[in-house]
């Protein structure tokens, strides 16, 4: 039996596209490697904000860019010290899509919005920008289609993002997401995942009896076997996974005799 990428099987967990999807000459947190994610069935897409020396949100794992200009010259700028007219012109990669240049956050909302995808986003800068980002979120339609990554910022961070975007969901790291940091989170057990890669029964268990959803982080097509034993809320896929094959896999598994 084979997995019909053409129409998605429904699945109950969420499969994430960690930076996106990459292949050949792509770069990952590249428009180009989101829209990919979309075109291979990603639910969700997980991405980097940081604040521009004048408040907009890019999209950049590292606090420092480097690309090149449009003369074809290496630059690099300390993100928050640079202005985002002058991020936005920063060429990350050349790919069959075209010029990729360092996209802002809004750009990468605004795809979402429109191939249907969930997105991650990991909060660079903790609790500052944090409710600039949601009010990005909300003010392109994404409202309820986002997960905040909070980067140990803690509840009064997630309640300010709540009275933002009332629907949010949030991760962070098992330490950070136990039943007493939480306790001042409404509902906190169906809006919080604590993600691992530790797929082992006690740590399993830690995170369930916190009353988090556990999020299978860094998978692989040899580690997400063991990960989905526990039945994860998500799975998360490095951008150089192939986790559409992958959920293949898994699937066929499961049927075989």
């Amino acid at each position: 039996m084979s997995y019909d990428i053409e129409h998605k099987i429904r699945h109950t967990f969420i499969t994430s596209a960690h930076q996106g999807y990459v292949q050949g000459s792509m770069r990952p947190n590249t428009l180009s490697a989101f829209y990919l994610a979309a075109l291979r069935g990603a639910d969700m897409i997980e991405t980097d904000a940081r604040g521009s020396s004048d408040g907009v949100m890019m999209v950049c794992h590292d606090p420092i860019v480097r690309g090149f200009d449009a003369a074809g010259r290496p630059v690099e700028y300390e993100i928050a010290e640079t202005p985002a007219v002058v991020l936005k012109s920063v060429i990350i990669a050349k790919d069959e899509y075209g010029i990729q240049y360092m996209p802002a956050l809004e750009q990468v909302l605004s795809l979402c919005y429109r191939t249907g995808m969930l997105i991650n986003i990991d909060l660079k800068n903790g609790a500052a920008f944090a409710e600039t980002v949601a009010r990005t979120v909300r003010d392109f339609g994404m409202r309820g289609r986002c997960v905040y990554a909070t980067n140990a910022a803690g509840a009064l961070t997630i309640n300010r993002i709540i009275g933002i975007d009332p629907d949010a969901r949030f991760i962070d790291t098992p330490a950070n997401y136990t039943a007493d940091k939480l306790r001042t989170v409404p509902e906190y057990g169906r809006r919080c995942f604590a993600y691992t890669a530790d797929f082992g029964e006690e740590n399993i268990s830690r995170i369930r009896e916190s009353g988090c959803m556990l999020a299978a982080i860094s998978l692989t097509a040899e580690t997400v076997r063991r990960a989905v034993q526990w039945h994860p809320e998500m799975l998360e896929y490095p951008h150089t996974s192939d986790f559409l094959t992958i959920t293949q896999d898994i699937i066929d598994a499961e049927l075989a005799p």
